[in-house]
């Protein structure tokens, strides 16, 4: 797990396959609208929505894919546990790209504009939560290969 202010995303290009492509393409949106967009070697989701309570759903964790998630406004609580800890709920499914797991939750930390987390396969996570308060969030949900 990584977690960071966004400007510093390049100094783990060496951990994140197509990073430098993905950003790329990221800033040459001029709109920021929500859907799904391609680039050479991955893709990002622009989504948009309000959090819900830490307590609520089930952690997920991805085999495929490195989730690299850049908060462009507004806020969100993310849920973060080792895998090894969990136990699985939902067996892992090619053609979601997850699994899904349940546990108790024991950390958390906030994520702002101007900020990224970076979740590798052994990061299972519950994103778009909150403690107390619902907050709104505009992101990027990027999705760089493993290698």
């Amino acid at each position: 797990m990584i977690i960071d202010r966004t400007e510093n995303l390049m100094k783990y290009q060496s951990m994140l396959p197509n990073l430098k492509a993905g950003l790329a393409a990221l800033n040459a949106l001029t709109d920021k609208k929500a859907g799904r967009y391609e680039f050479e070697g991955g893709f990002f989701m622009i989504q948009q929505g309000s959090t819900s309570p830490v307590d609520s759903g089930d952690y997920e964790a991805h085999r495929k894919y490195i989730d690299v998630q850049i908060i462009l406004s507004g806020s969100e609580i993310v849920v973060w546990e080792d895998i090894s800890r969990l136990t699985q709920s939902v067996p892992y499914s090619e053609e979601k790209e997850r699994e899904m797991f349940k546990g108790p939750v024991a950390h958390t930390f906030r994520i702002e504009e101007g900020m990224s987390w970076v979740a590798f396969p052994q990061d299972a996570h519950k994103a778009c939560k909150h403690l107390e308060s619902q907050n709104d969030y505009l992101k990027v949900v990027m999705k760089l290969p493993v290698k």
